[in-house]
């Protein structure tokens, strides 16, 4: 890189069993174009060569340095870890499974060093799956996108969520190290379980704009070997994302909530009960699934399909789950139905 400062970014790896994905993971790190780097592994107790994968790193890269927690301490609690550790101008906690492009970090520096307002940089990603398949693409809402700015505010982030759900993912943030260390501190976990990096950006924002590079610098992975694979697949209670807007809706962002944002925050539960009652219908609970989907088919709720692609899958999904719960069909058929939904996801 020319003509501007390079800073040191710290890239924090934390890891549990992640012996499958992360020699593919920490050599696309150290691989990065910018050079200036300081790599934490920090491993949760893990019971497979992990460490020996993270060790053999550390003897090739100088950069690299391997931290041990002697008892798992929990994801969120080795994320909070990794703020502590931190060092440098800027920090970033990649995922100890996904594939970083190799200009991802010189980009995300290169925005942070043009716009010293923001607090963080994101990154949108493709999704891949064990074998490395590309599926879904996330990218900005729309509306978001075609606005001049890259920066944004919290009112125009949370109110966009409100539409779509969180669309920043957590291994494609770049935080100024300041603003870790002396103002988040912590993964939430308590109050917001495995959504606490929801809050974390919430709160960045009520301090200072983030920006968002919206096109794909990191493949997320979305295989068996990934949490938010599996838990997508079986969740039956109301996903941990709400916690987090139930919190910001009665609180911070209150004076946010006119009539439009109500009816959004009403369609996101309603997403998610639909979600659920799919599970639910899948592994032979059609009563559950029942109650869950009872409000979906008031003509308010159809009529708010129109015009927009995410509530009509919405409604979609509920018809379908109306039929696994209405028509008996055998397990395995219903097992087969829940794969072909989720691999058409992507």
């Amino acid at each position: 890189m020319n003509n501007f400062s390079m800073p040191l970014v710290c890239v924090c790896v934390p890891t549990y069993n992640s012996g499958k994905t992360l020699a593919a993971t920490l050599d696309s790190i150290s691989g990065q174009t910018y050079r200036n780097i300081s790599l934490i592994v920090v491993d949760n107790a893990s019971s497979d060569n992990t460490l020996e994968i993270a060790d053999a790193c550390a003897a090739k890269d100088s950069r690299v340095r391997v931290i041990r927690n002697t008892v798992n301490v929990g994801g969120e609690g080795n994320f909070t870890r990794c703020l502590q550790l931190a060092d440098g101008d800027y920090t970033a906690i990649f995922h100890s499974d996904d594939i970083y492009c190799p200009k991802m970090v010189e980009e995300q520096v290169k925005f942070l060093q043009a716009n010293t307002e923001a607090g963080a940089i994101f990154a949108m990603a493709d999704t891949v799956d064990g074998d490395g398949r590309v599926g879904r693409s996330y990218r900005l809402p729309r509306a978001l996108a075609a606005r001049p700015s890259r920066l944004y505010d919290f009112q125009t982030i949370f109110k966009s969520m409100l539409k779509h759900g969180n669309f920043l993912l957590c291994p494609g943030a770049m935080v100024r190290t300041a603003i870790y260390k002396d103002y988040i501190k912590h993964w939430d976990y308590e109050h917001f379980k495995t959504s606490a990096d929801l809050d974390v950006w919430l709160r960045i924002l009520q301090k200072h704009p983030i920006g968002v590079i919206n096109e794909p610098l990191f493949n997320y992975r979305v295989s068996p070997s990934s949490f938010s694979y599996g838990s997508g697949r079986a969740k039956t209670e109301p996903h941990d994302l709400l916690l987090v807007f139930e919190a910001y809706v009665q609180g911070y962002a209150r004076d946010l909530m006119g009539p439009e944002e109500k009816t959004d925050y009403f369609r996101l539960v309603m997403n998610d009960n639909v979600n659920r009652a799919f599970n639910l219908a899948v592994m032979g609970s059609p009563a559950e699934a029942k109650a869950l989907i009872a409000g979906v088919f008031r003509p308010g709720s159809i009529c708010g399909v129109i015009g927009s692609v995410y509530h009509f899958k919405t409604i979609a999904l509920a018809v379908l789950t109306a039929l696994l719960i209405f028509i008996p069909l055998p397990e395995r058929v219903r097992r087969l139905v829940s794969i072909l939904r989720f691999k058409t996801r992507g």
